[in-house]
């Protein structure tokens, strides 16, 4: 067996910052060198990409789930694994899989998590929503909300670099997607309505919510100055660390959610595949899982969830939001043509383009690649 460290790709968020974390002990408790290498996220597909053409050198990745499996498989980039699907959620356990055989270990999940202070919305409703909205129903509390505290009152996740994934909600509103079985389909009345509902919440957000990205929200919601904000399942954690005032924080998520499970792949060309699959075990099992459940707010295992209920209130909404949300059928080359998703929609949202002429322009980018 090899002496050198494991090297593992990884993206800036809660779950990895647990894993290298010394007082929670997870890599201490392992015993064997491992490199964690932690990337933002504005810049972590170009890194990513790197190590599958030969430019970077790591035996680890982090794969976003669903979004990027299919096509990296296709293209042979990940070596496939061998474990059982243990008390792993179903939706999950199926998420780590391609054409019948496993290439994924689940760390956390990023699905959309609606949270709100429950003191401001209810004097602005009248009562509380329930624990799946729509996104119609979610424009009218936004309104509603603004109208009654008479400022600004919405965080949204709608910085470049987040706004595609942030807008998905309200995109597929009106029940279709922007990518369908035979491809990309976004140039559809349906989508471009759900665009113009999507940029209508800025009249109701907080200044600067255009450069938002989970740091901004979280502290939005922390510091109350955002009663109401949608966020991401692995943020929860952060979101709720330590808040003195949690008991007025309600939970919700939307009918037309969408999740990630962020997972760990063996990269093909790595020559310590078996020493990663094995880490990987570790990571994923029951006592990592808590343990880094506890900073994400997103595990993975059922047994990490009922165990964590009592402290842990937006766990049972959460497990309905990974149950309901629906994937994207992106397909090949999906970083790239996400890629001009991210751009279009946000030279909506700042009003430079039209929604209609965003949609049409990103339906002719992605055709032509």
């Amino acid at each position: 067996m090899s002496e050198r460290a494991l090297k593992i790709l990884a993206v800036d968020d809660p779950a990895v910052f647990a894993y290298t974390d010394k007082s929670k002990g997870i890599l201490e408790r392992y015993g064997k060198p491992v490199d964690f290498e932690i990337t933002l996220w504005s810049e972590y597909y170009a890194k990513m990409m790197d190590v599958f053409e030969g430019k970077a050198s790591y035996d680890i990745v982090m794969i976003a789930g669903h979004l990027w499996a299919s096509d990296m498989v296709r293209k042979g980039f990940l070596a496939p694994l061998s474990y059982e699907d243990e008390d792993i959620l179903p939706v999950i356990s199926r998420e780590m899989k391609y054409d019948g055989k496993t290439y994924l270990s689940p760390s956390f999940c990023d699905g959309h998590m609606i949270v709100y202070r429950k003191s401001v919305v209810k004097k602005a409703l009248g009562s509380l929503p329930g624990d799946v909205i729509t996104p119609e129903e979610y424009i009218r509390i936004a309104k509603l909300v603004y109208e009654s505290e008479k400022k600004p009152s919405v965080a949204m996740k709608a910085d470049s670099s987040e706004i595609f994934t942030d807008a998905i909600p309200f995109l597929r509103m009106r029940g279709v997607d922007v990518y369908t079985e035979s491809g990309v389909d976004c140039d559809r009345s349906e989508i471009i309505e759900g665009l113009e509902a999507y940029c209508e919440l800025k009249a109701y957000a907080l200044p600067g919510t255009d450069t938002f990205g989970n740091r901004e929200v979280a502290d939005a919601i922390r510091s109350g100055s955002a009663p109401l904000a949608i966020t991401w399942s692995g943020q929860m954690g952060v979101v709720m660390d330590g808040l003195e005032d949690s008991e007025d924080l309600g939970f919700a998520t939307l009918s037309t959610a969408w999740n990630v499970t962020w997972s760990f792949a063996v990269s093909a060309k790595s020559d310590m595949k078996a020493e990663a699959e094995e880490f990987l075990g570790f990571l994923r099992s029951a006592e990592t899982d808590r343990l880094a459940g506890e900073t994400s707010g997103a595990p993975v295992r059922l047994s990490s969830y009922k165990a964590g209920a009592k402290d842990h209130p937006w766990y049972d909404c959460q497990v309905r939001m990974f149950e309901n949300a629906r994937p994207l059928l992106c397909g090949e080359n999906a970083g790239d043509k996400n890629g001009v998703f991210y751009a279009e929609i946000a030279e909506a949202f700042a009003g430079r383009k039209t929604a209609q002429a965003a949609m049409r322009d990103a339906q002719a980018k992605i055709k032509s690649m």
